[in-house]
Formats: C-alpha cells, structure tokens, sequence
C-alpha cells in the first residue's frame, strides 16, 4: 500500500515580514516581491522539493480535494451524486446541459490544466537536479493521470499549453481524445523508465496504462498492463484532517459536511440502485434531513467516513476489473473472475445473464460499485456508449430532473468559453472550441 506523499503534506509558503516599530507608512508599500516562490528560490535540491511538493498539492486538488475534482465532478455528470445544494451552475453538470461559459467548470478545467503542467515541469526539473529520484516518476505517473482525466471528461478539442520552467507560456492547439490518451501512455512510459526500483511508481505506471489502452478499447494491451500488479496493492491519495479546504477529502466535505451533494440511487432511469440494493463496497445512510437546499433529502455515503479519508488513485482490483473485461471481450472467464473478487469481501456469486447486454451491464455494475468515488464511472459511461454501441439515453441519467425539467444529452464537459484567449486559437473567435461533443 502506497501513499501520495507519504512523507508530509506539502505546503509552500511565505512569510512576508513587516516591522512594527517604526510609523513610516511609505515603508510599508516597499513591497519587495509578491510572488510565492520565485525563478531564483527553485535551485539546487531544495529547488526540487520545491517544485514535486508543489505539484503533489496540484494532483491532489484536482483529483479528490479542494472543490471536488476528478473524484466529484465525475460522479456528478453520472449517476453517482446528484446536487442538494444550490448551485446553478452545479446543477448545469447534475443535469448534463452545460454552457461553456460556467464559471464552476472553468475553476476546475485550471484546477486541471495546473496540475498538468506542474506534474511535466517538476518531473523536468527534477530529472535536472535529482537524476536518479523515484518521484521523478511519480511526478510523470501524476502527469499521466492528469491527461486520462481531460481524455476521460472532456469533449474531444481541449488545448494544451504550457509554462515551461524556464520561458514564457507556449500557447497550444487542440488535441483530440485519442492524442490526448497517447499523451497519457508516453507519460506512464516515462514513469516506467525512471521507476528504477521503485515497485509502487512501477505498479502505479502500469495501471494507468492499463486504463488508458481499456478507454481504446484495447483490451488485450491493457489486461497484459494490469497483470503485471498484485490484486492486494493500492496507490492512494492522501487527505489531510484539519488542513485547509483544499487539502481535506471533497466527498467527505461536500456530503456530509456542507450536504451539498448527496449518493445518488438509480438515478435518472439508469442509474445503479446504490441505496436500494445496498452492499458493502457502497456503504451509506440517511442523515435523516435536508441537504443544503433544505428540500432534497440528503443521504450520506460512507466510504469516505471522514476529512482525512484518502482516496485510492490506482489498485491491482483496479486490474482484477480490467482483466475480466477483457476475457468478457474474448470469450475468456470474466465472471469467475469477477466473483473471486467478491468472495473476497464475502458477497455471494453472480450467475450469467445469459445475454451480451446482460453480461456488459452486469461488468459496469460491478466497476461502478468497486470503484464508486475514486473518478472512473464518467469514463466508463463514455465507454459503453463509444465502445460498446449504447445510445447515451441507455446508460446516462436521463427522463425528468429531480430538481424540474429534464436532463439533457451532454456525456462530456466543454471547454470553458474563456479558452478563446489561447493566441493559437485566434482564428476561432465565438464558435464552440470542441471538435466533438460525442462519448
């Protein structure tokens, strides 16, 4: 079992000193420099500590901190949370008719883009100063991931730019999905190289191999990935209680500390019965009040008992769920796999459905409730319709909104309407900047 950052929760700070003896108020406008950490302060070793304790907070704000991120917002557009609070622009995503002028996407699209470019600059340079660090992998093993989330969440078109470290910013052009899922296995291969005897960031590039190749839908790549990982091992991300809001568990803080979201059961026709067929991979319980909004009953889930529940990234079940998909694909054992792994938490045995949509829907339940809360159900949506021929009205929440209207038709997030400032995107002044909207 392997942690983040393992080491100490990561803050960078600055102490802006200013006597008090003296009545000069001239002098206390002698600001020196504003900056956090500045070109001059990231040198030497302590240099790289600087930049990976930075991008290990980054990672995990935009994974399952702060605001929400990755774990969230993608249970949100599925069928995993659904909206007790007020929020119009959190009901955008909930109801899946997003404008891409919302301004609680567009925080979390820098949240993204942030962790991105400072997981690649601190594995530079770090790779610059510390050759033969294993958090250089780490490091490209976070940037990895970063791109699976913008594959796995956003329309096909999201550009990508970057601050290198030393430079100005380089604008970039649009990428599609499938560039940027090959942007995220050159990255776990650079984190499989500069693993060296590191078990954990050797295991952790493997997974999120294994996931990126099962979003292409090559089954048998991504089954040999994932058999590489002990079905025991998990790599988590870590909480921290009584630390900041950006350092405390989202799921934890938005559900049952603000109760603005609350677990969802079978929600909008399709949804996976969470509450109502209830077991013990998605424990939850009524609070027995109202969220937020003071009219939506708030159901609490309970695998994140706390702020300080660390949220697993990647998992040798992770792998076990890989390899049955692909044996379902080829006609291998895919339901004794998948029942070995229940009698491990000692649930009773699954019978075939007997039908190819049975058996598919079968193996989505089951993923949703093994990796409920740790970001992959959007995704996996995505890919029972992009991969295994559903329309999005078969598998995303759909019919009437609970909270009035109906749900739209978005799979996807947009790319945010402030994107047309990218200079390399001059020419595309009030269009929409995906280039597909479809799963």
């Amino acid at each position: 079992m392997k942690y983040l950052n393992d080491k100490c929760w990561p803050a960078l700070t600055m102490v802006l000193a200013m006597g008090a003896a003296a009545c000069d108020t001239d002098e206390l406008l002698n600001v020196v420099d504003p900056d956090i950490v500045t070109p001059a302060d990231v040198v030497g070793e302590k240099g790289a500590e600087l930049y990976w304790a930075g991008a290990i907070g980054l990672f995990a704000g935009a994974y399952s901190s702060g605001g929400g991120g990755q774990v969230v917002y993608s249970g949100m557009i599925a069928d995993e949370f659904h909206l007790s609070g007020t929020f119009p622009t959190r009901n955008e995503v909930d109801r899946r008719e997003m404008d891409d002028r919302n301004g609680t996407l567009l925080g979390q699209y820098r949240t993204y883009h942030r962790a991105r470019v400072g997981t690649k600059n601190a594995a530079e340079r770090m790779a610059e100063i510390l050759p033969n660090d294993p958090r250089i992998a780490e490091m490209w093993n976070m940037n990895g991931y970063m791109n699976l989330f913008f594959a796995e969440n956003y329309c096909s078109g999201v550009p990508f730019s970057d601050t290198p470290n030393e430079g100005d910013i380089v604008y970039g052009e649009r990428q599609t999905t499938e560039e940027i899922y090959n942007a995220a296995v050159t990255s776990f291969g650079w984190a499989s190289e500069a693993a060296g005897g590191s078990a954990d960031q050797s295991r952790l590039a493997a997974i999120g191999l294994a996931r990126a190749r099962l979003n292409q839908g090559d089954y048998a790549a991504a089954a040999s990935a994932a058999a590489t990982v002990p079905p025991d091992w998990a790599y988590y991300v870590r909480s921290k209680a009584g630390g900041t809001f950006g350092q405390r568990n989202a799921v934890f803080e938005l559900n049952q500390r603000q109760r603005r979201w609350s677990i969802s059961d079978m929600e909008g026709e399709n949804g996976i019965a969470f509450r109502s067929a209830p077991d013990s991979r998605v424990p939850w319980e009524d609070s027995g009040g109202p969220g937020f909004d003071q009219e939506t009953p708030l159901f609490h889930q309970l695998k994140y008992d706390s702020e300080e529940s660390d949220v697993v990234l990647a998992s040798g079940l992770e792998g076990q769920l890989i390899k049955a998909e692909a044996e379902l694909s080829s006609g291998g054992p895919w339901l004794a796999t998948l029942n070995a792994l229940r009698a491990g938490v000692g649930l009773p045995a699954l019978e075939d459905p007997g039908s190819t949509d049975g058996r598919v829907r079968m193996l989505f339940e089951e993923r949703g409730r093994w990796l409920f809360g740790t970001g992959h159900r959007h995704g996996d949506l995505r890919r029972m319709v992009r991969q295994y021929g559903y329309d999005q009205a078969e598998v995303f929440p759909t019919g009437s909104f609970f909270k009035g209207g109906a749900y739209g038709t978005d799979v996807n997030f947009p790319i945010p309407f402030e994107e047309h400032e990218n200079e390399a995107l001059s020419g595309l002044e009030g269009q929409s900047l995906c280039l597909d909207r479809s799963a």
